[in-house]
């Protein structure tokens, strides 16, 4: 009796082993793609279409089922109807690989994507066991949740605006003193030199 279980057990047990190996090592090797809409961090009011694969394996031959609109600025009113990219898809995404598009302003976005858009991504990738497997993912893309997002301008934007903004800042007096000086400085160097050639 011992022996019959010991032989309806074993295999069971060494099936059991390998469902859980062969479902780890799928794990390694399926991808994830994400699309999400995300604020700028350097440029206020700027926001961001990301497209990355999160996952650990390659996604092959990305299908969208929807093209993505981008490039739809605008904040108290859409200024333009923006574009829509990727309606071709992407020939393949690496593993921790994003592809980042200008999807601009969210009264611009809002306005082109409503409450919220729908879609399905498609790619292929390889199974543990070599196979080329297709995979479908849902996603929900909305950018409702960037409207009340800060407008504040980073550190490094703010030092480009106040040496070139239109406004009299500090930076742009030092530049202007800074220049003046060398002018100054240049034209001491021309006299000075003047005045040897004179003497000899």
């Amino acid at each position: 009796m011992t022996q019959t279980v010991f032989y309806v057990v074993s295999p069971l047990i060494t099936l059991l082993a390998l469902s859980v190996a062969y479902l780890a090592l799928l794990k390694q090797t399926k991808p994830h793609v994400l699309v999400d809409y995300c604020p700028d961090p350097g440029i206020q009011s700027f926001i961001h279409l990301v497209v990355e694969n999160v996952g650990p394996g390659m996604a092959r031959n990305v299908e969208f089922s929807k093209p993505l609109p981008a490039r739809c600025f605008g904040i108290e009113k859409p200024e333009r109807a923006g574009v829509d990219v990727l309606a071709d898809g992407l020939p393949a995404i690496a593993s921790g690989r994003k592809f980042v598009f200008d999807g601009g302003q969210y009264t611009g976005l809002s306005t082109r994507i409503g409450e919220k858009l729908e879609l399905e991504v498609s790619y292929r990738y390889t199974n543990p066991l070599g196979l080329s497997r297709k995979r479908k993912e849902r996603c929900v893309v909305s950018v409702s949740h960037l409207k009340h997002m800060s407008t504040r301008t980073s550190a490094e934007q703010a030092i480009v605006d106040a040496l070139e903004g239109p406004n009299d800042t500090t930076l742009q007096r030092i530049e202007k003193r800074l220049s003046e000086i060398s002018s100054v400085l240049k034209e001491i160097k021309e006299n000075a030199e003047g005045r040897g050639d004179d003497a000899s």
